[in-house]
């Protein structure tokens, strides 16, 4: 009795706990019901919007395209920028806090530095300087872009994306130099060049020039684009700093990849792109076929937003960027067009010498003059506001000052490096070229636009219905002349006037083609000489494996039809691995799996298919290769291991199997390098056995090679990570046309991937609305719709959706009225 009468009393202890929870996970059920009911993740019906000049009509189709259909540009415009809002709100907040320099304001202390950045850049102050500079009619777009994006953020009441409700913000105003800025932020997504020079300027402590260019060789190795002997003349000035190390590590909780995933600053390599262009006499239909597939980082949701604007005078569809008002890629009814990074060499870091006896006064070629200087305040969420000033040569910024590297690598007392960009420039337009390029009528007209990209600089392959295949390069780049000077190499000295840039390359000596005899147009990043100017616009091109493999593919067959476009953007034979198969395969491993593993490889080509055992244990073996020639060059090899793939240098020092480079200097014995490679191979099994078990067999590239398109900013937070994230396995390596580059010591997996086709188009020109397209998430935002990663399963296999511009069907339709 007295133990039913104690549990009597227990229960009713516990009755009030039980109601408590019970009404707790009540609240939380009808709430969430509540928020996915009233969230806008899939618009539709009927909008009074004020602003809107007149009724726009958009329907979805089946891939979830917006067509949108307007009485005048300008309310296509709104429009496009309404959608851009209501569909990628959160990332359209972060890109314009990221080009701003305001993260910090909901994201706390993590992204200080990144804001600290980007003010120093002044990206957001060159923007509003540049927009001063804008036609009136382009403001005016400009401007109802804003009031779209704002009308946008506005309709979507208190259910806004998730994202907002776990940093406790909400959106913010969109104006018109925010658009501005995000393309400023492109442009420095895709030209990285100084972060190489500031390799060699480290590299310069403890290397020979000739060594460096063992490490960082130019597009000819062994042919130097300078003759100056750099490493000798920063060592006679003495800029260095005696107590040079490693730099600050990175937050673990904020991914590690490029601008896409907030990793600021310094650039990747293989920020690139694939496009080509065959004539009709190469094609089944008589027409020519165009592709396209730009490599960027994954992001979720993916960087692109593709949309259809219908308005007088402007019929145009394909891919957007959020933030930005136009088709960036795409076609018309009567013409294609793609894009490729040219990676010109757009960026010089200058030294500058700061007068020791007045430190607000630097070196110039003719005296001392002075910094330009203004006050920055961030604010921290959590935290106190920072404080700090921004310095200015007349170069561009001073980067010393909020870049640990570059901080760390000089004697800041004495001196300082700037940074001259092409892209701060005030007379740079490119949105203003994009918008003309929408309205662009034929081929002609779109070459015209053209001329009013500024950065950045891209190599453009197009197509028309009329037969015509024609590539031009277009941007402005420094006038550069073989062998004189430092031709952007490396630091160049601030106060020498033979270092200063000499005017821009006129467009008309842009490297350009117009129906080539042999029938085909390609680039893939690599080298590109127009003919009438033998000085090529960089020193750093990449490795032309994508191209050569491309121009393969060409080749290979005399006739082409859209099935096989497909293929070659499929395309997974590495011709980066080929040159390593004959030493990869004569190694003789001493592992307790070496015999198995052995005869896995035998048959193996090169080709990174995701089931190929072979292929993960090349580039574990690969990887392992690498670390053991280049670990000797300490943090400065550690710290670019993954936005650098040493797979050039590594390549150049193989030439010789006695190479100094394959010797391990921590131990007596000379190695060649059949040695090295051994005890690579060795350990990459080490490695495979106990990440992938022990039997070879059931091992498989697409086990570890793991394309994961990154949430910003919660794709390194637990659990959140695996909700916002979107993985899956994937083929190809940093050198195929299908391209996946791993991220080595960027990550804890170094074969996992966050860049790769960030979207892949291909245009048939004998009926355009034949053409295709695909990218690696979906078109929403919201983390909850099923079209946040629909498109993921498609792209990992190289399917693809329909672009077209008369759909047979929609899904759902939206009208904006003005009443």
């Amino acid at each position: 009795m007295k133990l039913d009468s104690k549990l009597t009393g227990l229960g009713k202890l516990l009755r009030p706990v039980f109601w408590i929870i019970a009404s707790v996970l009540a609240i939380c059920l009808i709430t969430t019901i509540a928020y996915l009911y009233s969230a806008q993740s899939s618009p539709s019906g009927k909008r009074v919007i004020k602003g809107i000049g007149d009724s726009v009509i958009i329907t979805f189709d089946e891939s979830d395209i917006p067509h949108i259909k307007a009485n005048s540009q300008t309310d296509a415009i709104f429009a496009l920028g309404y959608l851009h809002a209501t569909e990628r709100s959160w990332q359209m907040e972060v890109n314009r806090r990221l080009a701003s320099g305001r993260l910090s304001e909901i994201l706390g202390n993590e992204t200080v530095k990144i804001d600290r950045f980007i003010r120093t850049l002044g990206v957001k102050r060159a923007a509003e300087r540049q927009f001063d500079h804008y036609p009136v009619a382009t403001k005016r777009l400009l401007q109802a872009y804003a009031d779209g994006v704002n009308t946008g953020n506005a309709q979507l009441g208190w259910a806004l994306p998730v994202e907002y409700f776990l940093t406790g913000s909400k959106p913010g105003h969109w104006s018109p130099t925010d658009s501005v800025a995000w393309m400023l932020m492109m442009a420095y997504d895709l030209g990285g060049n100084w972060d190489k020079e500031l390799q060699r300027l480290e590299l310069s402590q403890f290397l020979t020039t000739k060594q460096i260019w063992e490490i960082l060789p130019s597009f000819e190795p062994g042919s130097p684009v300078s003759n100056i002997d750099f490493a000798k003349m920063y060592k006679d000035l003495n800029i260095f700093n005696p107590a040079a190390g490693p730099a600050e590590g990175k937050s673990k909780n904020l991914p590690s990849t490029e601008l896409g995933s907030f990793g600021l600053p310094g650039g990747k390599e293989g920020i690139g792109s694939n496009n080509w262009a065959l004539s009709g006499k190469l094609t089944a239909s008589g027409k020519p076929l165009l592709a396209n597939d730009p490599h960027l980082g994954l992001s979720a949701p993916a960087i692109w937003y593709f949309a259809h604007l219908d308005a007088p005078g402007m019929n145009v569809i394909g891919s957007t960027l959020p933030g930005i008002p136009a088709v960036v890629l795409g076609r018309t009814d009567k013409f294609a067009w793609s894009f490729t990074n040219t990676n010109p060499d757009v960026q010089d870091l200058y030294i500058e010498q700061i007068d020791l006896n007045n430190p607000g006064m630097y070196r110039g070629p003719d005296g001392l003059l002075p910094f330009k200087v203004h006050q920055e305040i961030i604010d921290i969420k959590g935290a106190p506001s920072l404080t700090f000033l921004v310095k200015e040569t007349r170069h561009g910024p001073v980067i010393s000052d909020s870049h640990a590297r570059a901080k760390r690598s000089i004697d800041t007392k004495r001196f300082a490096l700037a940074l001259r960009w092409t892209a701060l420039d005030i007379e740079n337009q490119s949105v203003v070229g994009l918008l003309e390029m929408n309205r662009a009528k034929d081929l002609d007209s779109f070459k015209q636009a053209l001329r009013k990209n500024y950065a950045p600089m891209q190599n453009v392959v197009m197509a028309d219905t009329e037969g015509n295949i024609i590539y031009q390069a277009a941007g402005v780049a420094p006038k550069r002349i073989l062998h004189q000077g430092l031709y952007g190499v490396a630091p160049a000295l601030g106060w020498e006037k033979q270092f200063d840039w000499n005017g821009y390359v006129p467009f008309e000596q842009l490297p350009a083609s117009n129906n080539p005899e042999q029938g085909w147009l390609a680039t893939a990043n690599q080298r590109i000489i127009a003919t009438n100017d033998p000085n090529p616009l960089t020193a750093d091109w990449d490795l032309p494996t994508r191209y050569d493999r491309i121009a393969e593919l060409i080749k290979s067959r005399n006739s082409h039809d859209l099935d096989y476009m497909k293929t070659m953007q499929a395309d997974t034979l590495s011709l980066g691995a080929t040159p390593l198969l004959g030493l990869f395969k004569s190694s003789k491993p001493s592992h307790k799996l070496a015999s198995q593993a052995q005869e896995i490889i035998q048959n193996f080509d090169g080709d990174m298919k995701v089931d190929s055992a072979g292929a993960l244990i090349f580039n574990a073996w690969a990887d392992q290769l690498t670390r053991n020639l280049f670990s000797r060059l300490s943090y400065l090899f550690t710290e670019n291991y993954g936005s650098r793939s040493f797979r050039q240098p590594l390549l150049l020092a193989l030439q010789s199997p006695d190479s100094l480079w394959c010797d391990d200097p921590k131990t007596k014995p000379v190695e060649s390098c059949l040695e090295s490679s051994n005890n690579a191979f060795d350990k990459a099994l080490e490695y495979l056995s106990k990440e992938y078990g022990n039997d070879p067999k059931s091992w498989s590239w697409g086990k570890a090679h793991i394309a994961i398109s990154e949430h910003r900013p919660l794709s390194k937070v637990p659990v959140l990570g695996s909700l916002f994230n979107i993985t899956t396995p994937f083929p190809g390596d940093a050198y195929t046309v299908n391209v996946g580059r791993p991220e080595f010591l960027k990550s804890q997996n170094p074969y996992e991937t966050v860049q790769g086709p960030s979207m892949r188009a291909v245009y048939d020109l004998s009926d355009l609305e034949k053409s295709l397209f695909i990218y690696q998430t979906g078109q929403s935002g919201w983390v909850q719709s099923k079209l946040y990663r629909n498109m993921n399963t498609l792209w990992a296999k190289s399917e693809y959706l329909p672009l077209q511009m008369k759909p047979e069907s929609s899904k759902r339709q939206l009208e904006l009225n003005n009443k």
